[in-house]
């Protein structure tokens, strides 16, 4: 009898240890005690922004993301690969998470889509294309949400004018605060542009025109060799062709105070001297290049 009760203890006491041991011990599993901050599968509203400098930030902006940082994953997921890269998490709310970009992000032209995993579910956005610069094509001396992104594009020799690049693969992306590229030896390279490409490319440029004082503007281009500055769509300078440094100004702009869209094709043809500077005259003041902090990134592109 005392061996019945002996296994019957024993018995009893491993059930208790197991019941114990219910809950996952792998520590890269979530963190099921804190399972009520997860009420429902995380949701995806907006990523800002588009275009990832390696080893900056971006902000995810969405629902059910929780409080703690060790129970949530953000990746990089290549569009070009399908290969994954974790994001570090430097502060998360229910709402929002903001996430320093991994050093190996993908920085092919197809982008990546941006994957959140927490104890409650995992989603994917991919109606955003964010895509990875390791650079900012002009230093490091970019403010947070401004910016030029510009699309890099190889011509064909002896091209003459400004392509329809929206028919041509986009070759790499570069990411610059403004535009202030002095005339330069075409042996120096645009900056941001891949080595070796010093003749015979193209790039566009998109962003927003952050304008404080309503009024009537105008704008200058300075190109070696051709290029085109759009306002909301609309050509206001064109100084397309092969030629050396020479600068156009437009007619005067009326524009609103607010963000107005912003486009600079530009492309260097043969050898051998590289420039692009983009200026305006406010309503009262003299002609300057357009500063950083007048520049927006663009909400796509």
């Amino acid at each position: 009898m005392k061996i019945i009760y002996r296994h019957i203890s024993i018995l009893f006491l491993a059930i208790i240890f197991l019941a114990g041991c219910s809950k996952s011990d792998d520590p890269a599993s979530p963190d099921m005690a804190d399972d009520s901050d997860y009420k429902a599968d995380p949701k995806i509203s907006e990523i800002f922004p588009s275009v990832a400098l390696a080893n900056g930030y971006i902000y995810i902006k969405g629902e059910n993301f929780g409080t703690k940082t060790s129970s949530v994953n953000v990746f990089f997921k290549s569009r070009a690969t399908s290969q994954q890269i974790a994001g570090i998490i430097e502060l998360i709310e229910q709402s929002k998470i903001t996430v320093r970009v991994p050093a190996n992000i993908d920085t092919s032209p197809q982008g990546n889509d941006i994957v959140v995993k927490t104890p409650k579910g995992t989603t994917t956005n991919t109606t955003t294309q964010v895509y990875g610069v390791t650079s900012s094509a002009f230093g490091n001396n970019l403010l947070a949400g401004k910016g030029l992104i510009g699309r890099v594009y190889e011509l064909p020799a002896n091209t003459a004018k400004l392509p329809d690049f929206a028919t041509m693969q986009v070759k790499s992306m570069v990411l610059a605060p403004n535009l202030d590229v002095s005339t330069r030896s075409f042996s120096d390279g645009f900056p941001g542009v891949p080595g070796g490409l010093v003749e015979w490319f193209g790039i566009r440029f998109d962003g927003k025109l952050v304008v404080t004082e309503a009024g009537e503007y105008s704008f200058t281009l300075g190109s070696d060799d051709g290029s085109k500055l759009y306002i909301d769509d609309k050509l206001v300078v064109d100084a397309d062709g092969t030629h050396g440094y020479y600068e156009v100004t437009s007619t005067k702009v009326a524009l609103t105070a607010g963000d107005h869209k912003l486009r600079v094709d530009y492309f260097q043809g043969p050898r051998y001297n590289i420039a692009m500077r983009l200026f305006w005259t406010k309503p009262t003041g003299a002609k300057v290049i357009i500063p950083a902090e007048s520049i927006k990134l663009p909400d796509s592109f």
